[in-house]
């Protein structure tokens, strides 16, 4: 690794949502690890969100911000071109409504492994708790904070939090789950550039939304690269928002097809962007 060279590069997937942003760049600038950059690899051109971007240039890591016409879903595409434009060689994957935890890259990067994808889980927050957090991002704090998550139980729970023991987790838990096997989660994954690379990243012929992860992950392990899991390790939170599954059945059936002609390298994925990620 080069002397300037950030550790790794952490890709946040976003689509119009600059509070839910906010509240993800609060959380990186809490990372206990510090030498990692920050790529906001954003599908579409949200003007209010570019003028936020603008007022964090003088935040302590830099943050590279991507564009792309808004062309429908399109999140495959604006992810590979933020693998495309990483300066690190390790590179930790964000969605854009997720806070992570404090030693959400310090433990991506202590359990890194060439040939393995480190893959973590969410607490789903309710609809209260992610409109109190979206007003105050700082308080997340009480959230991570095992003591504090543990005495509000009962508030997230009538807010129908989903896998609250995600965010209760730790090492222990973690002992007894990690032989487990455990999908890739798009909000919380984590690999080498040059695995993304074996596959070509990304298909981007998935038109729809959802099962674009699970392209991923058997394309991953035709090639033998398989998931590593580091469950109750590294939680986000998840900030809620309505369901959103669009054209999945199109997406299944393309996958399929793949899985039959055993296509583990995408044809229309991440390489296209590596000499010019525009």
């Amino acid at each position: 690794m080069h002397a300037n060279q950030p550790k790794a590069s952490v890709i946040i997937a976003v689509y119009k949502d600059t509070q839910a942003l906010r509240c993800i760049l609060h959380g990186l600038e809490k990372q206990t690890e510090k030498n990692f950059e920050i790529i906001v690899a954003e599908d579409g051109e949200f003007a209010e969100l570019t003028q936020y971007l603008s007022t964090q240039k003088d935040t302590t890591r830099p943050i590279i911000h991507l564009t792309q016409t808004d062309q429908g879903f399109r999140k495959t595409r604006a992810v590979n071109r933020g693998v495309a434009t990483a300066h690190a060689p390790y590179v930790i994957f964000l969605d854009g409504d997720c806070i992570p935890h404090p030693q959400f890259v310090a433990l991506h990067l202590a359990h890194a492994e060439k040939g393995r994808i480190c893959t973590g889980r969410k607490v789903n927050l309710g609809p209260k708790a992610s409109l109190w957090l979206r007003h105050a991002p700082s308080r997340i704090d009480l959230l991570i904070n095992k003591f504090t998550f543990f005495l509000l139980a009962i508030p997230l729970h009538l807010d129908h939090i989903r896998n609250f023991e995600t965010g209760l987790g730790g090492k222990l838990f973690h002992h007894f789950a990690k032989n487990r096997g455990l999908g890739i989660m798009g909000c919380n994954f984590s690999c080498f550039s040059e695995d993304m690379l074996k596959i070509n990243g990304y298909n981007e012929d998935l038109p729809g939304i959802g099962g674009e992860d699970d392209d991923l992950e058997w394309r991953f392990n035709g090639l033998s690269v398989f998931t590593k899991n580091i469950k109750f390790l590294v939680p986000v939170y998840h900030l809620y928002h309505d369901s959103r599954r669009q054209d999945y059945e199109i997406n299944a059936r393309i996958m399929q097809e793949n899985k039959a002609k055993q296509q583990y390298v995408c044809v229309n994925g991440l390489h296209q962007h590596l000499k010019s990620p525009a």
